[in-house]
């Protein structure tokens, strides 16, 4: 792993507070980073899931911290007309180039824990729709943009901790954002020589973005991806992801970045890949009921990666007693504690957030402690 900076500003908290006792939960982060021990295991949120307020400020002095991204570049299209029209809650956008247009529609505006938006209609629909997106992605040029996260981490300081967003890889991409699985599905098997060259168009232009990233002033980066094995299967991954984690984590190492990719699905099945990727850290990592493979599991798997644990949403449906003995359940596998983060990656039953995002940090302020003793 490429050694790390501990980000552009960090308090010095002893000078301030003769007070201090425990070590923030950043540099507790940072010392699992380092493969140190922790005071505590880290414990964090995705920043836009934790909504402002006095129930956040309880839980972050419990230790709670906040995870944000930045985008350190920007993206110029000068070829690239969007029109943008909005009725109720769908959005629909006409790109238009010189070569054709597509449409996209979007729903947005969805219940808290539902996401942000849904895809309700890609781009690529047809054949010829793959040269309006080709054309997009080739002419599309990133310039880098580092005042967000120089600002970013001077206004967080010690309550969290920043990643770089670099994008998906090129096929969780077409998945994701150009085409939807069912539609990838059919043209893996009926037009995979036209998919593969989208996908070497992708790379040529995500390698000039990570060259960018690799420069930004910020420790961490994360590349994609949101992989389930009941998507991706070993083969597909084998084939069409491991080589461009590999490649941008290449890229990014020489940068002294510490690279993370977003694996929040069934992994069982990939885990041996997963071992063989260049990435420094697993984020998101989904243990049961929510995944298929257990923390012993996957530290067996990747004893040289750092496992940042998605705490499995579900289980907030469960009783205050519940919900308890299955965060100490947590705490007995990662025991003592090395090389470990907790956190929430994903949305939570609403109707069950705050009660259950205070059991588990009351019940991880209590016994969160390194070594683990429960």
């Amino acid at each position: 792993m490429a050694e790390v900076s501990r980000g552009a500003h960090v308090f010095n908290r002893a000078s301030w507070d003769e007070r201090h006792v425990e070590l923030s939960v950043r540099e507790n982060f940072y010392r699992v980073l380092e493969g140190e021990p922790p005071e505590r295991i880290p414990w964090l949120i995705y920043s836009n899931l934790l909504p402002r307020g006095r129930e956040e400020r309880l839980l972050r002095n419990k230790g709670l911290g906040l995870v944000f991204a930045v985008t350190p570049y920007t993206v110029r299209n000068e070829r690239v007309s969007v029109e943008e029209r909005r009725v109720g809650d769908e959005v629909c956008r006409v790109y238009k180039t010189p070569v054709g247009e597509v449409v996209t529609r979007v729903k947005v505006g969805l219940v808290r824990g539902a996401g942000e938006s849904w895809v309700v209609e890609y781009p690529i629909k047809r054949d010829e729709d793959y040269d309006v997106i080709e054309y997009m992605i080739e002419e599309s040029e990133y310039e880098p943009n580092y005042s967000e996260c120089e600002a970013l981490e001077r206004d967080l300081g010690d309550d969290g901790v920043i990643f770089a967003w670099g994008d998906y890889t090129p096929l969780m991409k077409v998945i994701v954002h150009l085409m939807g699985f069912t539609k990838f599905s059919i043209e893996f098997y009926r037009n995979r020589r036209r998919l593969e060259e989208l996908l070497k168009i992708i790379d040529r232009k995500e390698v000039e973005m990570y060259k960018i990233i690799a420069e930004a002033p910020v420790d961490l980066v994360k590349v994609g991806d949101n992989v389930d094995s009941m998507m991706i299967s070993p083969p597909l991954f084998e084939k069409y992801l491991l080589p461009y984690y590999n490649k941008y984590a290449s890229i990014l190492h020489k940068g002294g970045k510490v690279v993370l990719s977003h694996m929040d699905g069934r992994l069982k099945s990939l885990k041996d890949l997963i071992a063989k990727t260049k990435l420094d850290i697993i984020e998101a990592f989904t243990p049961p009921p929510m995944g298929d493979l257990s923390i012993r599991e996957a530290r067996e798997a990747w004893r040289d990666k750092i496992i940042w644990i998605n705490f499995p949403e579900s289980t907030f449906v469960y009783s205050d007693e519940e919900l308890r003995a299955f965060t100490l359940s947590l705490l007995r596998e990662m025991a003592p504690g090395d090389g470990y983060v907790l956190s929430i990656t994903e949305d939570p039953p609403p109707e069950h957030y705050w009660r259950g995002l205070r059991v588990v940090t009351e019940t991880l302020w209590e016994y969160g402690k390194y070594p683990i003793r429960v």
